[in-house]
C-alpha cells in the first residue's frame, strides 16, 4: 500500500512541477517571472538598472523552470525518485519560506506565481499550508514505487488524477476567496 502512496504522490508532484516549470520557460512569461523573482528576493529596485538586470532575472527564471521540469521527470523514474523527492522538498520548503517572509513583511498582495501570469493568486496562509502538504507528499515519494505495468499503478494514476482535480478546485477556491475579500472592502 505504501507503494501506491509513493506512486500517487510522484505522479501528482510530477504534474505540479511540470506545470510550474513549463510556465517559467515560456518566452511570453519571461518578464513576469523576472519581476516576480526580483520581488520575492526584495531586489525589484535592481530591475530598474536596465536591460542587463532583466536578462539576469529572466535567465534565473528559465533555469528554475528547467530544474522543475527535470525534477518532474525524475520523480517518475524509479532510480531517481528518492533524490528527486529530496530536491522537491527543498524547493517546496524554499518557496514556502519565501512566501512566509513576504507575508511577514506585509506584502500579501504579491502574486505567488503558481499558475503563471493568469493565475492571479496572492500569497497567503492557505498557500503556505498547501506547500506544506506538497512537501509531505514529496516525503511519501521516498518509498520505492510499484512497477509501471501493474494494477497498483493503474490505481495510482486514477487517484493522482483525482488529486489534480482537487488541487485545481482548491486553487480556484483560494482565488475566489481573495477576489471576494477585495470586493467586500
Amino acid at each position: 500500500m505504501s507503494q501506491v502512496f509513493s506512486d500517487v504522490s510522484a505522479l501528482f508532484l510530477m504534474w505540479i512541477f511540470a506545470q510550474a516549470g513549463l510556465h517559467k520557460v515560456k518566452a511570453v512569461n519571461s518578464l513576469y517571472y523576472a519581476n516576480l523573482i526580483a520581488q520575492y528576493l526584495n531586489l525589484d529596485a535592481y530591475l530598474d538598472h536596465g536591460r542587463h538586470a532583466k536578462q539576469q532575472f529572466t535567465l534565473l527564471a528559465k533555469m528554475i523552470g528547467i530544474i522543475e521540469v527535470t525534477l518532474a521527470l525524475a520523480l517518475i523514474i524509479p532510480s531517481s525518485r528518492a533524490v528527486a523527492a529530496m530536491l522537491a522538498i527543498v524547493i517546496l520548503m524554499s518557496y514556502l519560506l519565501m512566501m512566509a517572509v513576504q507575508i511577514a513583511q506585509g506584502k500579501k498582495d504579491l502574486d505567488c506565481g503558481c499558475m503563471g501570469p493568469a493565475g492571479q493568486t496572492n500569497i497567503s496562509g492557505s498557500l503556505l499550508l498547501r506547500n506544506g502538504v506538497f512537501s509531505v507528499l514529496a516525503w511519501l515519494c521516498l518509498v520505492p514505487g510499484s512497477s509501471f505495468f501493474s494494477v497498483a499503478m493503474i490505481m495510482a494514476i486514477i487517484i493522482s488524477l483525482v488529486m489534480i482535480l482537487l488541487n485545481l478546485t482548491f486553487e480556484q477556491l483560494i482565488v475566489n476567496a481573495q477576489r471576494l475579500k477585495v470586493f467586500s472592502h
